[in-house]
């Protein structure tokens, strides 16, 4: 499974943070379509235009939400399992991919210790 089909039912994205990434006003806007893998903004003045969800700041959120509700042992180590390969295949920042690891570990060893 992918991380996009893990964390997009929970990905707000916003209109204003679309624009910004954009470079463009809001108005040239007229819908977007949250697709599988990526976003698909309909513009005005040029169509369409795919942009990947993990240019912004929510999608980063997204994950590191997704570590912290984790409330299973076994589903965490999956969820780890996944994030590991969202960054052999994406480039992510270093302190992107550490703060993830420190959550996951911190996660880990909190239901660790719960269950005994």
């Amino acid at each position: 499974m992918r991380l996009t089909c893990l964390l997009q039912p929970q990905l707000c994205i916003s209109l204003t943070q679309i624009s910004r990434f954009l470079g463009i006003a809001q108005d040239l806007i007229c819908r977007t379509e949250h697709w599988p893998h990526q976003l698909f903004v309909h513009r005005k003045d040029r169509g369409g235009q795919f942009i990947s969800y993990r240019v912004f700041a929510e999608w980063v959120e997204a994950c590191a939400q997704s570590i912290r509700a984790c409330a299973d042992l076994r589903v965490l180590d999956w969820l780890g399992e996944v994030i590991r390969a969202e960054c052999q295949r994406f480039t992510y920042p270093d302190s992107v991919v550490e703060q993830w690891r420190q959550q996951w570990r911190q996660r880990h060893y909190h239901l660790r210790t719960q269950s005994h």
